[in-house]
C-alpha cells in the first residue's frame, strides 16, 4: 500500500511539473506543439481531457 502511495505522489509531482513547464509557454510555443492555452488544464499523461488544477 506504501509503494502505490509513493507511486501516486511521484505522479502527480510529474504532472505538476510537466504542467508548469507548459504554463511557462508562449503561445507560439504551443502552437507549434498543437496545444492551446485551454488545452494545457484539461490534458492528463495519456491525454485524456480532463480537468487539471496545479496547486
Amino acid at each position: 500500500m506504501a509503494a502505490a502511495a509513493l507511486a501516486s505522489i511521484r505522479r502527480w509531482r510529474e504532472d505538476r511539473r510537466a504542467w508548469r513547464q507548459l504554463a511557462a509557454m508562449h503561445e507560439r510555443e504551443l502552437q507549434d506543439i498543437g496545444l492551446c492555452r485551454a488545452d494545457i488544464c484539461h490534458r492528463d499523461r495519456d491525454g485524456a481531457r480532463r480537468p487539471y488544477w496545479p496547486p
